[in-house]
């Protein structure tokens, strides 16, 4: 039996039903309604009315009588934050009003992700003029098409293009598939006696549209004249009843979705629907939106089961992981079933608790093939029943007993140098980070984890080598640990830090707040999340421990030219061959003044709180005035070296790791006489490197780059350098590159016999026993495993240049990775070591054949097929077996004939 409180929640969402700006008195009810409606006293009303407004259930105005109100509606409705409490219906109204249109589109996940694009050209076609245009999504069943014209509707009442009010009208076109007839009734209205059954005149759909939206899902099911009809109405707004002659008129917006390729259309019909929106599946989202999407699902069955529930992390995992071929709508289903298991095993509980063992069977059966039972690390996620989510977590305890010690060092050690304090507070940072990176390293990270951390890695490898910071294994484990375990899980700890050590962060650690201004923003931006002060200040505080023990120089030194790059190049180049970060490269425009650089100079210094001396490498002799100018305005050494190139950096970078002082360093460089590059040769092993050459020109050496680098990439770290072919002729490998490198083989299309380097033809790679010829280049640095992941690369890098242009409708990097699971498959099931000839013919083959399958352009014929079909029963079966996940893809069928060509690729010679 229903409480007061549930009874009066369902009272108010009665109330809510036909929700409009114009009539929202109507949404609000008094506590003398409450009374006649539930036969109750007014305090007993007043109170119960008061306990759901402090449940944020309700929401009041308190205007005299006070009115009541359904929160989540409003904020539904409207995509409004509802306050608790409203001066009067004008404030809520003005809200409303003043929020703006684009707000409609938060309610969706991935609006700002997967769904961008989407958006876009929604809102292309509700603004084109008149009835905007007709839209056609597309995409497979479950996706949430049918949730995407809901808002398009919202948007476009929001953005005032229809009225308030507008009809919404939505038809499931397969529900009369077999009734063609039905269905052109019901959308166009029939005339009285029109046909048997007809005993009265009945508006169709389309004119109860007039001034709104039409929505026909599942559109595909309209046969070819329904279509017909159709597009005559988008093309002159008429249409006809059904058994009468005369022309109507209505003003309707068209939307319709389909889970059909567009060649079940009629293409008369399709040419009046320039807007065709795609809608990813679930498993093209990110598995941050895939999260969200989970979330949300369970929150929802918190609010309809009335119960608070808790999901383990093992559960949330696997739901991240599974691939869902019904998308959305298959995992609502999955989390409805397993929230259901739960429930009836702890109906009584006020809490259920989700655990491996709620979840359907066919979602249970793939547990311990595709999940091993390891050791998963996380927090369990609450759900509550009024639809709020938090994590029961150790998380903040964790934190806050990490901040009160930062606390309580700094207020011990105050009096001291703020050398002293930052090497205390060093010592807190280290011990909290090495836990944390321990705790990490025992268990197992979750799906979304491992996103965080390899978008982590991405970014890092990104970011200018020039940041005074040497990146490491674990501070990137760590800062992704830290994302997921409190920022991603709300954890708050805004007042955590004391405002004099905030105060002190800041003046004392500006270099890595400086590194942090560059990197939070990226970071932010590629996880959606924001960071708060206090977390920028903790970062600041991690990358110190970086610097501390990694960066001992104390001068600092600048590389100062005009031109692109050329600055940056050098110190670059210098910092790799030092072995730290030592140097900064500041690239001027050619035009750059001297003030301009006297500016930039002064900036560094401020910034990086220079103190012990600045070394500057300038490039011309005009730069030499800088001097000048910036000894009025510094106040530390300045030691300025007119002529720049890197064997002199990389003496000067050397006398500086050897802490020699400014002035010892420029005694050293008045004896260097220059230049004399063999001195300043550092002592370490050279970097490999593999050149490619092509008789056709330097642009095909550098495709020929381009295909390496892509299949070396994680493998093997080695310098790939195009050259071309008649300078390679020419000149042989110079003096200049047998120095600086360690050269692996030549990789080209014509033998040039220089001794001592091994000539590789990259098309004996392609097309004959690519293992082999690999095998002449790696065999003493790569495992034959390795070797082996390489030719696979190789092998597809290069059909897929192949296939590019050939392709008009297909992604190829998709249909490419299809192909190759393919034919691993295949592979291992029909026992075959395919050559790198067959494996390229393969990519090259199956690829165009999809492509003509969707054309409808198939091979009909196939030399004795009957024959073929006899003999080679077993490698058919398996053919058709293993490519039936193109057939699912792309919705084809893949016949005989086309299976003959592949076995002939496979087997014949």
């Amino acid at each position: 039996m229903k409480t007061l409180e549930e009874k009066i929640i369902s009272f108010a969402n009665e109330k809510c039903q036909m929700l409009t700006v114009k009539e929202l008195d109507r949404a609000f009810f008094t506590t003398t309604e409450l009374e006649d409606f539930f036969h109750i006293g007014r305090t007993q009303a007043s109170r119960a009315a008061n306990n759901l407004v402090n449940q944020n259930i309700l929401f009041k105005i308190n205007t005299r009588p006070v009115l009541f109100s359904l929160k989540y509606a409003f904020e539904e409705k409207y995509n409004l934050s509802v306050v608790s409490e409203y001066n009067s219906l004008s404030q809520l109204i003005s809200d409303i009003l003043d929020t703006p249109s684009e707000t409609v589109f938060e309610k969706m996940i991935g609006y700002e992700g997967s769904l961008a694009e989407s958006i876009e050209q929604l809102k292309t076609a509700v603004y084109y003029p008149g009835n905007g245009l007709p839209v056609m999504l597309m995409g497979e069943t479950g996706v949430g098409k049918s949730y995407f014209v809901q808002i398009m509707y919202q948007y476009m009442v929001k953005a005032n293009l229809v009225e308030e009010n507008a009809p919404f009208i939505t038809l499931n076109c397969a529900q009369y598939y077999n009734n063609p007839e039905l269905l052109s009734g019901l959308l166009f209205g029939y005339a009285k006696g029109a046909f048997t059954g007809a005993y009265e005149n009945r508006k169709g759909l389309l004119e109860e549209a007039d001034n709104g939206l039409l929505f026909l899902d599942e559109v595909h099911r309209l046969n070819a004249e329904g279509q017909e009809k159709l597009f005559t109405f988008m093309d002159k707004g008429n249409f006809s009843r059904i058994g009468e002659t005369k022309d109507r008129q209505a003003k309707v917006r068209l939307v319709f979705a389909t889970t059909e390729k567009t060649n079940v259309f009629l293409q008369t019909f399709l040419r009046r629907i320039p807007i065709q929106i795609y809608i990813p599946t679930i498993n093209e989202r990110s598995i941050l939106e895939k999260r969200q999407i989970i979330e949300h699902l369970f929150k929802k069955e918190s609010v309809i089961i009335q119960r608070s529930i808790e999901v383990t992390p093992r559960v949330m995992n696997i739901l991240l992981q599974t691939m869902y071929t019904g998308n959305i709508g298959e995992l609502e289903n999955t989390i409805k079933y397993t929230c259901g298991s739960a429930l009836s095993q702890s109906s009584s509980e006020e809490t259920i608790q989700i655990k491996i063992k709620d979840m359907p069977q066919k979602v249970y059966e793939k547990i311990e093939a595709q999940w091993p039972l390891v050791n998963v690390g996380g927090d369990n996620f609450f759900f509550s029943k009024e639809g709020h989510v938090t994590e029961v977590s150790n998380a903040t305890n964790e934190l806050k007993k990490f901040m009160q010690h930062m606390n309580v060092v700094f207020e011990q050690f105050q009096k001291d140098t703020p050398y002293e304090i930052k090497q205390q507070l060093y010592q807190q940072v280290i011990k909290f980070i090495d836990e944390l990176v321990f705790q990490e390293m025992q268990t197992n990270q979750v799906a979304l984890e491992k996103f965080i951390l390899s978008t982590m890695q991405d970014i890092f490898r990104e970011m200018d080598d020039q940041n005074k910071v040497h990146y490491d294994g674990n501070i990137m484990l760590f800062l992704s640990h830290y994302i997921y375990s409190y920022i991603l899980k709300g954890v708050q700890i805004i007042e955590g830090i004391t405002p004099a050590l905030k105060l002190f962060i800041r003046q004392q650690y500006k270099i890595e707040m400086r590194v942090l201004q560059k990197l939070l923003p990226e970071i932010e931006k590629r996880l959606d999340i924001h960071f708060s002060e206090v977390d920028q200040l903790l970062f600041a505080l991690f990358f110190a421990t970086l610097e501390s023990s990694e960066r001992k120089i104390e001068l600092d030194a600048l590389i100062i030219a005009h031109g692109y790059a050329t600055a940056s190049s050098i110190a670059n180049v210098c910092n790799r061959m030092l072995g730290d970060v030592t140097f900064t490269g500041i690239d001027m425009p050619i035009e750059a003044t001297i003030h301009d650089i006297s500016k930039k100079v002064r900036e560094y210094i401020d910034e990086h709180l220079v103190d012990q001396g600045l070394i500057l490498l300038i490039d011309m002799g005009s730069l030499n005035m800088i001097y000048e100018e910036l000894k009025q305005n510094v106040s530390i050494p300045l030691l300025f070296i007119d002529q720049l190139n890197t064997p002199m950096a990389l003496e000067i970078g050397n006398l500086m790791q050897q802490g020699k002082s400014i002035l010892e360093i420029a005694d050293n460089m008045q004896d260097v006489i220059m230049p004399n590059v063999q001195v300043f040769q550092p002592a370490r092993s050279k970097k490999r490197a593999i050149i490619t050459t092509c008789f056709s020109g330097l642009g095909i050496a550098i495709q020929i780059q381009k295909l390496l680098y892509a299949c070396l990439e994680g493998i093997l770290d080695v310098d790939i350098i195009p050259i071309e072919f008649n300078e390679l002729k020419e000149k042989g490998i110079t003096e200049a590159l047998s120095a600086k490198y360690d050269i692996l083989s030549i990789i080209g299309t014509n033998n040039l016999y220089i001794p001592q380097v091994e000539f590789v033809y990259l098309e004996h790679i392609i097309s004959g026993d690519g293992d082999g010829q690999l095998h002449k280049i790696f065999e003493n640095l790569l495992s034959e495993q390795e070797i082996r992941e390489i030719n696979n690369r190789l092998v597809k890098n290069f059909s897929l240049i192949r296939v590019i242009d050939s392709l008009t409708i297909l992604d190829t990097k998709r249909i490419m990775e299809l192909v190759e699971t393919c034919i691993q498959e295949l592979e291992q099931r029909l026992n075959l070591l395919l050559t790198n000839a067959r494996k390229v013919a393969m990519y090259v083959h199956v690829s165009c054949m999809v492509e003509r399958l969707i054309r409808h352009s198939e091979i009909t014929e196939f030399p004795d097929l009957e024959q073929f079909s006899f003999e080679n029963q077993k490698e058919i079966r398996v053919i058709q077996d293993v490519f039936s996940v193109l057939e699912t893809v792309y919705s084809v069928t893949v016949p005989l004939e086309e299976i003959g060509y592949i076995y002939n690729i496979l087997y014949v010679t």
